[in-house]
């Protein structure tokens, strides 16, 4: 069954993808290579709707970090507590019941693209563009995570584009599931009630996974 842990009720933390090398709709790649992450090492903010300069401090629903690992920008998310932030309560409730299943990455272009080569190069019969190299800024939780909520890209002169404080490009990510064995748990003593109250936290997990 896959599934998280099931102490993400203590930890507050689920796994995601945020980026990886796949070609998406614009034609567009990022190179797991070319992530900056030393920004975001020091201040791994969490926003919801990308609301960086919002006046409602609840805006900033949790904390997070990123590693590359193989092609992939891979991430955790740790929700603020309800006490401190009810928005954050509900926003990670949504993620555990598999109503919101994806994430908003903005990023700072720091050099430029390039186009593929042979059937990737611009006139070929699969143009692809390479995405240079970026630093990462902040993620968001989205209900809808999609190229709709982005800035238009200027392929090719990413570093000249003169950005407005508080812009960036954007990209989307997904829940990371990951396969955990059944440890058995119930048959060392966790009660019927514990044992239904996990059972609806999988459920939803699934919900996320199943897609």
């Amino acid at each position: 069954m896959r599934k998280f842990g099931k102490d993400v009720e203590k930890t507050r933390t689920i796994p995601f993808v945020f980026s990886d090398e796949t070609k998406d709709s614009y034609g567009t790649v990022f190179t797991a290579n070319d992530w900056v992450l030393d920004r975001f090492d020091k201040n791994g903010i969490v926003l919801f709707n990308h609301n960086a300069y919002s006046s409602d401090p609840n805006m900033a629903i949790g904390s997070a970090r990123a590693w590359i690992e193989g092609n992939k920008l891979l991430g955790e998310i740790t929700f603020e507590k309800k006490e401190i932030n009810p928005l954050a309560e509900t926003v990670f409730r949504k993620f555990l019941a598999g109503t919101y299943k994806g994430v908003s990455v903005r990023y700072f272009p720091l050099e430029n693209g390039k186009w593929g080569e042979g059937t990737e190069a611009l006139e070929g019969e699969n143009p692809t563009y390479y995405i240079g190299k970026r630093e990462l800024i902040e993620i968001s939780v989205v209900p809808v995570p999609s190229n709709k909520n982005a800035l238009v890209r200027s392929l090719g002169s990413e570093t000249t584009i003169e950005l407005a404080e508080g812009e960036g490009f954007y990209i989307d990510g997904l829940v990371r599931c990951i396969d955990i064995e059944d440890t058995g748990e119930n048959e060392r003593g966790v009660n019927e009630q514990d044992e239904t109250f996990i059972r609806s936290i999988i459920e939803g997990y699934e919900a996320i996974c199943r897609y």
